[in-house]
């Protein structure tokens, strides 16, 4: 996803700020997908720090009761960050109105499995927030870490923000974009492994010979955040669900480079029992002769000035893991950004910011897929199939 998240923070994300101002001041707010499942919805802030490394996480949980104070959609201290990174006012971008989760709410009882899940690069850790909902109420506690200097903006235990690093120039965002579309044709057309790791070299070299190590300290990150919950409820005694947590039973979930976070855990981490990546590429230096099964969404849609989506881009490689569970998933019609909750926002599509799709099929969807697939490797259900407009190939 690096490449992709260059595309969405450097020429195509003064469009989606603009669409943003249409959206909360000349047109209706949207409304949110309501969660679907038995279980009500927490939601809880906190830190973890090992040495000098410090994780900030937010965490959706099952709660027996939906009574007391909502979680913002939008808070104000990432509407702010938002608007100083595009010289625009935060009144523009702020969205306070209550979310379907309640802060601190009391967690259900039982053991539930957990969720790792990693942001896009760029991006920020409630960018999924209704999807991260929906499995809360379907009984799967979701922790989504922050990156410091990585996240577009992390708030630590005392409320200091930390910023993005600088981003790339237009020069380099151009590059990128280039990089990115030769590349996923290389992947599309390889036939082998040897192949395939010949054509996704150029994803850890040059302009990205920094990958492998940044995607090491984010895994690191979430290492850190599983090393932790084995003494959460000593550690964190205030946190609602720190007793609830099923530590036989976790998964990785990532958007984007987060994806491919979760992928490098599937491979490197024994923890890590299941993965799903949302739209990203798989880095080769990731690739390991071990790995938990893992399963890609994509869609087919190209995000401008992109010529390419990421639609199949890993299938040679995952054809060829000894592993088994291994699928890919193809959503017709969807863009990058409609695996994020950019997918709710009307008129995103005109600035090709989201495919074709229609928004509240994606939400559901891609939802049944996420569910699926987890549930199948913690539950025994089965794997969920195609169906129209959905292409799933399981390997």
């Amino acid at each position: 996803m690096a490449m992709k998240v260059l595309k969405i923070l450097g020429g195509t994300i003064l469009a989606l700020v603009l669409v943003l101002v249409g959206v909360f001041f000349l047109m209706p707010a949207p409304e949110k997908p309501v969660p679907t499942g038995r279980y009500a919805v927490g939601i809880s802030e906190f830190e973890v720090k090992d040495g000098a490394t410090w994780v900030p996480v937010t965490a959706w949980y099952p709660a027996s009761t939906n009574e007391g104070t909502a979680f913002p959609y939008m808070d104000t201290y990432l509407a702010e960050a938002f608007a100083q990174q595009q010289g625009l006012p935060a009144a523009l971008l702020e969205d306070t109105r209550p979310s379907h989760a309640v802060i601190n709410a009391e967690a259900a009882e039982g053991k539930h499995p957990v969720l790792l899940f990693n942001h896009g690069f760029g991006s920020f850790a409630t960018q999924n927030l209704t999807q991260m909902e929906e499995l809360a109420s379907q009984g799967y506690i979701v922790l989504s870490l922050s990156h410091p200097m990585h996240s577009m903006v992390s708030k630590n235990a005392e409320g200091v923000l930390v910023y993005q690093r600088a981003p790339l120039t237009q020069e380099e965002i151009a590059q990128a974009v280039d990089i990115g579309d030769r590349t996923s044709k290389a992947m599309r057309a390889s036939q082998s492994f040897e192949q395939w790791v010949a054509a996704s070299s150029a994803l850890e070299a040059g302009l990205f010979k920094s990958m492998p190590a940044t995607i090491q300290e984010w895994a690191s990150n979430n290492e850190v955040v599983l090393n932790a919950l084995v003494s959460l409820s000593t550690t964190h005694p205030d946190l609602p669900f720190a007793n609830q947590l099923d530590a036989e039973r976790i998964g990785a979930l990532g958007h984007s480079f987060g994806g491919s976070v979760a992928a490098h855990l599937a491979f490197n981490n024994p923890q890590i029992k299941a993965a799903m990546s949302l739209d990203s590429f798989i880095y080769p230096s990731s690739v390991s002769d071990q790995s938990a099964p893992i399963c890609v969404l994509y869609g087919d849609t190209s995000t401008p000035p992109a010529q390419e989506s990421m639609a199949w881009v890993n299938k040679t490689l995952l054809a060829s893991l000894a592993s088994e569970g291994n699928c890919e998933v193809l959503f017709k019609g969807a863009a990058h950004m409609n695996f994020s909750d950019v997918n709710h926002l009307p008129g995103v599509s005109f600035v090709g910011l989201t495919g074709q799709i229609d928004p509240k099929f994606m939400h559901q969807a891609s939802n049944r897929q996420i569910l699926g697939f987890f549930d199948h490797h913690f539950k025994g259900t089965p794997l969920p199939g195609s169906v129209d407009g959905v292409e799933v190939v399981l390997h």
